[in-house]
């Protein structure tokens, strides 16, 4: 089988996904953007990865420059995606990011030369770029043409379902993998901890991932815990400010803004007693809860997309309704107190682990690569 996968923001630990999907005489091509730090590369025989694609140049937010570089950059790596499919004689092409301006026209082209595999994350954007309706009539096309959908967890699908009439039964679930590591997850929490506890606040700094809503939650949290609150990541501008302000002025928080290496990444987890995701509005799965739970750290989470469903389903950690400060801020300080619980939820994030390694999961979509070939070829 020879597979293409259109990734632009693959990271280095996400490839090991490839190790399930390319079997003998296989051939996979990758292509992503560059990037000077922490490269993507890929030991996995018969697996290539290019940096091909362009990045968006570094602008004020919503500035014309700033839509003008995203404008271009989307469809230069659009005519990239095609020039390679159409010359590449994939059986396979899988767009593991799709784009709501650029591909619904452009994927259906790709749907005629080759088994076309989309991965929807987010079934609504985070930001909506456009008014209501428009946006969700180009959704409505985008997810049309897409060929066979992959998504990570059944809330994904029943929203794509429910609120796009996509067909049953060109949606496939295939789990987000859990990142291999280099330690083993932990069996259990240290009870007590042996310093300061540490929540950890890890990914993009967007406007949807709650952080206000965190750090009212830590203000409250004053006189009950003495906990160390690391905040990793970059993102929007002023989210970044509102974390580098907080940092300033409350020295139980500790600021790391910028990009994180794979290493730093997982200092961060493997130094972690709990994980904080308080996103305010979510229509995905978390590669963050994956990537606590290959550290096997608990975590509290809000009630929002597919993330409380699955750490309900998992017993990894505490469910709390999106933006009450009051219930995070206890939920984070009675998880920390809890030794014996924290135990228990550290100990199924290790078990998760263990079933969703990147080649289980690999495996897994091998399979819905093999279905959509024969579905092509009727």
């Amino acid at each position: 089988m020879n597979v293409y996968w259109y990734w632009p923001f693959l990271r280095r630990e996400e490839l090991g996904l490839a190790s399930g999907v390319v079997g003998p005489g296989d051939e996979l091509l990758v292509h992503v953007t560059a990037r000077a730090t922490d490269p993507a590369t890929s030991s996995v025989p018969g697996c290539t990865v290019v940096a091909a694609l362009p990045n968006v140049a570094e602008r004020r937010e919503r500035s014309p420059r700033w839509l003008a570089s995203r404008a271009s950059t989307y469809v230069r790596r659009a005519l990239i995606r095609d020039r390679t499919v159409r010359f590449g004689r994939f059986d396979v092409c899988h767009v593991m990011y799709l784009n709501r301006f650029t591909d619904p026209v452009a994927l259906r082209r790709l749907g005629r030369r080759t088994a076309l595999v989309s991965s929807v994350h987010d079934v609504v954007p985070h930001q909506r770029r456009l008014p209501k309706a428009a946006e969700r009539a180009l959704l409505r096309v985008l997810y049309d043409g897409a060929g066979t959908l992959v998504v990570h967890h059944d809330f994904v699908r029943r929203r794509l379902l429910e609120e796009f009439a996509v067909d049953p039964g060109r949606v496939f679930v295939v789990p987000l993998q859990v990142p291999e590591v280099a330690i083993d997850p932990r069996e259990g929490v240290p009870s007590p901890p042996a310093s300061r506890p540490v929540v950890l606040f890890f990914g993009a700094f967007r406007r949807n991932k709650g952080v206000d809503v965190l750090l009212d939650a830590i203000r409250a949290t004053t006189g009950e815990t003495d906990a160390t609150f690391v905040f990793a990541g970059r993102g929007a501008p002023d989210v970044e400010h509102l974390v580098a302000s907080a940092a300033a002025n409350d020295p139980r928080i500790r600021a790391e803004i910028g990009f994180a290496t794979l290493e730093r990444k997982e200092e961060l987890f493997r130094a972690a007693d709990l994980v904080v995701l308080p996103y305010t509005s979510f229509a995905s799965q978390s590669a963050v809860l994956q990537d606590a739970y290959a550290h096997g750290v608990p975590v509290v989470v809000s009630d929002v997309g597919a993330l409380g469903d699955a750490v309900r389903e998992d017993g990894t950690g505490v469910v709390v309704p999106p933006g009450d400060r009051v219930a995070l801020a206890g939920a984070v300080t009675d998880a920390l107190a809890d030794d014996a619980s924290r135990r228990a939820m550290s100990a199924a994030a290790a078990r998760i682990a263990t079933a969703r390694r990147p080649e289980a999961v690999g495996q897994v979509l091998r399979q819905v690569y093999v279905d959509a070939l024969e579905r092509a070829s009727r």
